[in-house]
């Protein structure tokens, strides 16, 4: 895994806070523009719910140097931490979390998904059989891939798989029990090759956001910032984002306040009002 290292201008181990800069779009078309920023960051389970982290998310880098490799990490791990994501508050030196974020810089991303689709397929996330080489296809220079489970309310996660049958519930319902959907493992794969002359702040903020939320691939650059569009194939280049935009915060802030177990039309609506009321403070 062993490739280019980016521009080394954020190699300390000091995480940055959150220093977020957004133009402002016009107001009466900011909860149109909002809706459909959260869309664009909100990929559907398997249960039409929205997946996000429920035990404490554990990540680990590798395929830097290590200090890259620990920024990354750290990176991840504050960001989780001021979004409201489940995090290890007491971590043992000793006995270190078990590893469910994999964020892998490799100069053959292709080549090691195929090996995930041969060996390791759960982690392309819910699928068939005959799915599996187009989920496994690398076509973004910074991507994602999520194993999702479905857990009934009071119950045990259950892994989405094929041979797995859904447990019994339903979204948002007051008559029977509720379900919602879990990140059980996310793998982010970036290319290394891709990356050299780019900041790591900025590459470190895309691999975060993809680790906390599953975002969609639309095709196009989003009408409101976000780091989903550094190195988007469908972006034009330029200089670096900082890091996270406002929107991007407002909405992970957003996925992990609302109630997990409501149906997609009250989560998407809970994240939208999250987002406006954040962009509306001063």
């Amino acid at each position: 895994m062993e490739g280019p290292t980016p521009a080394p201008t954020a190699a300390s181990p000091t995480v940055d806070t959150l220093t977020v800069v957004a133009p402002k779009a016009e107001q009466e078309k900011l909860p149109t523009l909002v809706n459909r920023f959260v869309e664009a960051h909100s990929a559907i389970s398997r249960i039409d719910q929205l997946s996000r982290w429920a035990g404490p998310v554990c990540p680990q880098t590798g395929g830097l140097t290590a200090p890259f490799d620990a920024y990354v990490t750290a990176r991840v791990k504050a960001v989780a931490a001021s979004v409201g994501a489940p995090i290890d508050k007491h971590p043992n030196r000793n006995f270190p979390c078990k590893t469910n974020l994999l964020i892998v810089f490799t100069t053959t991303p292709q080549t090691l998904m195929d090996n995930v689709r041969k060996h390791h397929p759960q982690m392309l996330g819910f699928h068939y059989a005959a799915q599996a080489q187009r989920l496994a296809t690398v076509n973004h220079p910074i991507q994602a891939w999520y194993m999702t489970g479905t857990a009934p309310e009071g119950g045990e996660v259950e892994l989405d798989d094929e041979f797995h049958r859904l447990p019994g519930g339903t979204a948002g319902s007051r008559l029977t029990s509720r379900i919602s959907s879990q990140f059980m493992g996310v793998l982010v794969v970036i290319d290394a090759t891709a990356i050299v002359g780019h900041q790591i702040g900025a590459i470190s903020d895309s691999a975060t956001m993809l680790s906390l939320a599953h975002a969609t691939q639309a095709k196009g650059c989003s009408e409101l910032p976000t780091i989903l569009d550094f190195l988007n194939p469908d972006c034009p280049t330029g200089a670096d984002p900082p890091g996270l935009s406002r929107y991007d915060v407002a909405y992970l802030k957003g996925l992990y306040s609302i109630n997990p177990e409501e149906h997609l039309a009250a989560q998407r609506s809970e994240i939208g009002s999250r987002i406006l009321r954040e962009v509306a403070a001063p």
